[in-house]
């Protein structure tokens, strides 16, 4: 028992209706999320149309077998099938990247209503407590107002990437969704998304210049080498000395990420990419040094850069897992009309 808003309930931890079995094996689950039929109603700017009883596969991740899915069944139901009968965790760790990817596609927080599963003897087991968040219940947003549709018959690509992806970026796509599972703390918002921005210009850019090129680096490596009769603690600062200057800064790591996205899907998103560049370093460097900064009692700069940087996190994913480019290009225009008007006093925004 517990206490829900004053009143004793029950709490379900774990709860398997049609089965005696804590921990059998299953061969297909049927889930519902809350905003799915929404994201794969069709528009004509998705390009030619999938079948919406079209299997997609969901490649291996996680521990999880590979898959097959269709989605919508009925309204908001994703139906995921197994070739073998495999522990309910396989199926949770499947749904739990789908649900990631949802949200992204959504930019809203997207529960799980439901599940059932079904054995091999073709029996149905209804599944209680183990979503890990309550219904939100948010309002649905029109089919045209999505940042990402799952209509088009581009869509096996985009899933092999999301899920190769999945594991590879971890936190970064695990922070995407957090974002929007947490009730809204503007600089709790602003230090996760510059995180994930920063690791994720590590991750795709890693090529990007040092500061000095080679001949401009060798005087200074000349005089270091230069230097005789060293303690341990001054050969150590030698070699730090001469680390940074190969080290690739951050600011330029940023820019060739910038430059991965066309410049006119940063126009159609409204955001000023120099600015926002200049807003990002400043919080991250505050970040980085503990330091006392202004930032954090500017409350609308704060909520611009939050948003801004939601923008550039959803695009860049975006390109990465190879939406076409005129789904792109529709993404950037959703993202730039719900978010730029909110913001007419910050550069960041056009």
């Amino acid at each position: 028992m517990a206490a829900i808003e004053g009143d004793l309930g029950l709490r379900i931890d774990e709860l398997r209706v049609g089965s005696e079995t804590p921990d059998g094996s299953y061969v297909k689950v049927q889930a519902v999320f809350e905003h799915l039929s929404a994201v794969c109603a069709y528009r004509p700017e998705d390009g030619p149309a999938r079948s919406l009883s079209q299997r997609i596969t969901f490649p291996a991740v996680e521990g999880a077998s590979e898959m097959s899915a269709v989605f919508p069944t009925d309204g908001n139901t994703i139906e995921l099938t197994s070739s073998t009968a495999v522990p309910l965790e396989e199926f949770e760790s499947q749904l739990a990247v789908f649900q990631a990817l949802l949200v992204l596609a959504t930019d809203l927080p997207c529960g799980q209503l439901s599940m059932i599963a079904t054995d091999a003897s073709d029996v149905r087991v209804q599944i209680f407590g183990r979503d890990k968040y309550s219904p939100f219940r948010r309002k649905e947003r029109p089919s045209v107002e999505q940042s990402l549709r799952f209509s088009g018959d581009w869509l096996q690509e985009t899933i092999d990437e999301w899920w190769n992806s999945y594991t590879d970026w971890k936190p970064i796509l695990q922070i995407i969704s957090g974002l929007r599972y947490q009730p809204g703390y503007v600089d709790a918002d602003v230090i996760l998304s510059s995180a994930a921005i920063e690791s994720l210009a590590t991750k795709l850019k890693q090529d990007a210049p040092p500061r000095l090129d080679a001949d401009e680096r060798q005087p200074f490596l000349d005089a270091l080498n230069s230097l005789k009769d060293l303690n341990a603690a001054q050969k150590d600062m030698r070699g730090i000395l001469k680390s940074e200057l190969s080290r690739t800064t951050f600011r330029s790591k940023v820019e060739q990420l910038v430059e991965s996205v066309p410049v006119d899907v940063w126009q159609q998103a409204r955001i000023s990419t120099s600015e926002w560049t200049k807003a990002l370093i400043r919080v991250r460097n505050t970040i980085a040094h503990a330091a006392q900064n202004e930032i954090w009692d500017d409350s609308q700069l704060l909520r611009g850069v939050r948003d801004a940087n939601w923008i550039v996190l959803s695009l860049l994913i975006l390109k990465h897992i190879r939406v076409p480019s005129k789904v792109l290009s529709h993404s950037a225009d959703r993202l730039g009309v719900r978010y730029a008007p909110r913001h007419p006093s910050v550069d960041i925004f056009l």
